[in-house]
């Protein structure tokens, strides 16, 4: 039975192009989903390729399902092109072509620029996610800056003790507080607004004394927002912590 030697795309009814890749490494047949990559699977070496397609095939509900899901993200992210306005908490967002082979990126005091090959097209998938990953590394950079400070001045002037601060690409939420009081917190705070950076930094300070989301934690979290606890909340839900 033919096996996959390379990275091979095929063609499904109903599902669409599907990227097989041989992995040496894999133990099983491995499908995922994710944005701007579509689906990939990931076929071990011993494993015949009529064995994946069968594999896909059985998982044809799955699979569509999470391509329903993947669509509703891919429409909240952000296409980055020349024309589009996007900013980190210090610096505005610049594309700009140029006569080369790799991408470059230099930063001022007001600025993120990056130049893209013009050869290359700027709305494929992996030019998009080449800016993105230039973007996550500014976010980080200006997170390491930023929020191990103001988690101090806000300590001092509130009256909260915590352990540490680590600064981290999450996911799933803007930031969290172990058992032990020490916190982390998102790089993509610094895609927030101000007064939303702080309102998270404060909410975690605050689990340093109520490590739940009782009554006594908002009654908390109130004192220290002048009463705006739960209209903090809801203007940071506006936003997701791994979509932009």
């Amino acid at each position: 039975m033919a096996r996959l030697e390379a990275s091979r795309i095929i063609n499904f009814e109903q599902i669409g192009d599907v990227t097989f890749v041989a992995s040496a490494a894999a133990r099983n047949i491995r499908i995922s989903v994710k944005p701007f990559e579509g689906v990939r699977v990931t076929v071990p070496r011993r494993e015949a390729l009529q064995a994946a397609m069968d594999f896909v095939r059985r998982k044809a509900d799955w699979i569509r399902q999470a391509q329903s899901k993947i669509a509703q993200q891919e429409g909240t992210h952000t296409v980055f092109t020349p024309e589009v306005q996007f900013a980190t908490a210090n610096r505005q967002l610049r594309l700009f072509p140029c006569n080369a082979l790799n991408f470059r990126v230099h930063t001022t005091k007001e600025e993120l620029q990056i130049f893209y090959p013009e050869s290359v097209d700027l709305l494929s998938a992996p030019v998009q996610e080449v800016i993105r990953t230039i973007i996550i590394e500014r976010l980080r950079r200006e997170a390491k800056e930023y929020l191990p400070e103001c988690t101090a001045q806000l300590a001092e002037q509130h009256g909260f003790r915590y352990k540490g601060v680590t600064v981290k690409n999450i996911s799933s939420r803007w930031g969290s507080c172990s058992t032990n009081n020490h916190i982390n917190l998102n790089i993509h705070l610094m895609r927030l607004p101000e007064h939303l950076r702080d309102y998270v930094v404060l909410h975690e300070l605050v689990h340093t004394v109520h490590k739940n989301h009782g009554q006594g934690f908002w009654d908390c979290l109130d004192q220290h927002t002048d009463g705006k606890a739960k209209q903090l909340a809801g203007e940071v839900k506006r936003y997701h912590a791994s979509w932009f």
